[in-house]
């Protein structure tokens, strides 16, 4: 069982790219006529991502790092007011640019008719989707790991490289999103998002859960807004919105721990020879208990 934090996250970025890029790179070899079939795509998330994170997660951790990554994916007892800014941050950062859009002379027409039921549908999909595979992959096991080594801040800059990155080879996807636009853009998009999501994991206690939903919420509005499709303009629009949103961040709640408090614990990773165990709302450590602000947060 590896001791080493470090160990751990670089076994899990290893997996975690080795993996789907294998699945991915037989449709990219179908395309080009050197293989005759190809992997489902979707497997790169359901097993690929997946297989990567558990895999290391009991590796290194063995029975707590597993229970640590279960009781985040079903941390539910948050603050209300971080299941609403997850549900509405990006439909309203979204709504901004294509009004910024709209002042600035660029031509928008909402793509299709959308239903109540279509967009609960679509919502709850991708929250179960993200829920199981990418939240729990990025935001379960890598960000914990990586704010015990770096300021919360410095954590999800990292990680929202490297998590861009991820997506590079469906850029040779022909039917991919990231095929569709400037990889550059979707590369900033994604260090934006990945401090606003590491924002609203801090802030509910590590819930991987509830970054679910915001991700489910930010796929949602920009599938059904094309927020990102509709135009170069508009694009480069969204993108600067994005960061813009991630900068206050930064500013307003302070890079040391992207969070309201000071008090994090919970959204670090506590397993085997860091002194920490974490237990809801409390943090023992050397064999002294101290309540945490809040058990809702």
């Amino acid at each position: 069982m590896m001791k080493s934090n470090r160990a751990s996250l670089g076994l899990f970025f290893v997996l975690a790219f080795l993996l789907p890029w294998i699945v991915w790179g037989t449709t990219i070899a179908q395309n080009r006529g050197i293989l005759s079939f190809h992997i489902p795509q979707s497997l790169a998330f359901w097993v690929g991502l997946t297989v990567a994170t558990f895999g290391t997660a009991a590796l290194s951790g063995g029975t707590d790092a597993l229970k640590d990554l279960l009781l985040r994916m079903v941390r539910v007892a948050v603050h209300p007011v971080w299941y609403i800014a997850a549900l509405l941050l990006m439909p309203a950062l979204a709504g901004i640019a294509i009004a910024v859009g709209a002042v600035s002379g660029t031509t928008y027409e909402f793509p299709a008719r959308v239903t109540i039921g279509g967009v609960a549908g679509t919502l709850l999909f991708q929250w179960f989707f993200f829920l199981v595979t990418e939240e729990t992959a990025w935001r379960g096991f890598a960000l914990p790991r990586l704010q015990k080594r770096l300021s919360a801040g410095s954590a999800a800059l990292l990680l929202g490289v490297i998590w861009g990155l991820w997506h590079l080879p469906l850029v040779f996807v022909a039917e991919s999103f990231q095929s569709q636009i400037p990889f550059f853009g979707f590369l900033l998009a994604a260090v934006a998002m990945s401090v606003l999501t590491s924002f609203i994991f801090n802030n509910s206690r590590g819930s991987v859960f509830v970054a679910a939903l915001f991700h489910a919420a930010t796929d949602t509005t920009i599938g059904l807004s094309a927020v990102m499709t509709s135009g170069t303009t508009l694009f480069w629009i969204f993108v600067i919105v994005l960061l813009v949103a991630a900068l206050l961040v930064w500013l307003v709640a302070g890079a040391k721990t992207l969070a309201r408090g000071r008090d994090i614990a919970a959204a670090r990773y506590g397993g085997a020879g860091s002194g920490l165990r974490l237990t809801g709302g409390t943090r023992t450590t050397a064999g002294s208990t101290a309540s945490s602000s809040s058990a809702m947060r």
